[in-house]
């Protein structure tokens, strides 16, 4: 019944970071295969997330563009890197990623920036003004630093492709907290980004023949094309607070148990 296990998974989990552990706990793929497979479920989603913001003028395209372009030469080079990781190294650094984000998740006051040393202000002269309206009128005024976010996501597209994330765990909170991009903007803009370097990783990935096109990305894309559905609908009726909750506790447990079988492997 590995069909309905898999459509189960993908309903369960909304992007990698959740995908990606399952898959190395309950399913026996390399560690190379689990990243391209779950890097081209992410880029697969990932579209649909895009037309979605793009319907609510959401998008910062220019921001998104540059965001996806500098991610793209890190995607290309991880998956041939991920190739020489073995499984044990693979699930320690996982597991230690995750609940590294577990922590940060359940702690009491996050890392803000204060306004004044937001990078805008440090290095002004590649600051550029964005001025976006959503369908609803709402209207986004901000400033931000495109070299240096660009720096930082040739980073963030290495971790993506390396490990079949995506990578908008950890360049969203970083667009909210450390460039002053507003929430639902940051949210959006990084989608968009994302769906250009998961793309190209998820293509090197398979030309490099590190997908299970069947039965899991089949299966548990159906699954996660479903999944997307139930949460947009029950989004309004389930408090923030405790889904943070939950997923620093899944992750928790999920990044301690990858941690055990590196180890022991």
């Amino acid at each position: 019944m590995d069909w309905l296990s898999l459509t189960l998974l993908g309903l369960g989990t909304g992007g990698g970071l959740i995908l990606v552990p399952m898959l190395l706990l309950f399913f026996d793929m390399e560690p190379a295969v689990v990243a391209g497979t779950s890097l081209t479920l992410v880029a697969a989603n990932s579209f649909s997330g895009v037309a979605a913001y793009r319907r609510f003028g959401l998008v910062d395209r220019r921001s998104g563009l540059l965001l996806g372009m500098a991610a793209i030469p890190g995607s290309m080079l991880a998956p041939f890197v991920v190739e020489f990781v073995t499984g044990g190294a693979f699930r320690v650094m996982f597991g230690l990623l995750l609940v590294g984000l577990a922590v940060y998740t359940i702690l009491p006051s996050r890392v803000f920036v204060d306004a004044a040393t937001r990078p805008e202000h440090l290095w002004g002269t590649v600051v550029r003004s964005r001025h976006i309206v959503s369908r609803s009128g709402q209207v986004f005024d901000y400033e931000f630093n495109e070299l240096l976010a660009v720096v930082f996501n040739g980073f963030v597209g290495f971790l993506s492709a390396f490990f079949g994330t995506g990578g908008g765990f950890l360049r969203t909170p970083v667009l909210v907290y450390f460039f002053g991009v507003p929430v639902r903007v940051a949210v959006a803009t990084s989608i968009l980004a994302m769906s250009l370097y998961a793309t190209t990783g998820a293509v090197v990935h398979a030309l490099l023949g590190h997908v299970d096109w069947y039965p899991t990305v089949v299966w548990a894309g159906l699954g996660m094309v479903a999944g997307s559905q139930i949460g947009a609908a029950l989004s309004p009726r389930v408090s923030g607070r405790w889904i943070l909750r939950l997923l620093a506790v899944m992750l928790l447990i999920m990044g301690v148990r990858l941690l055990a079988q590196g180890v022991l492997e």
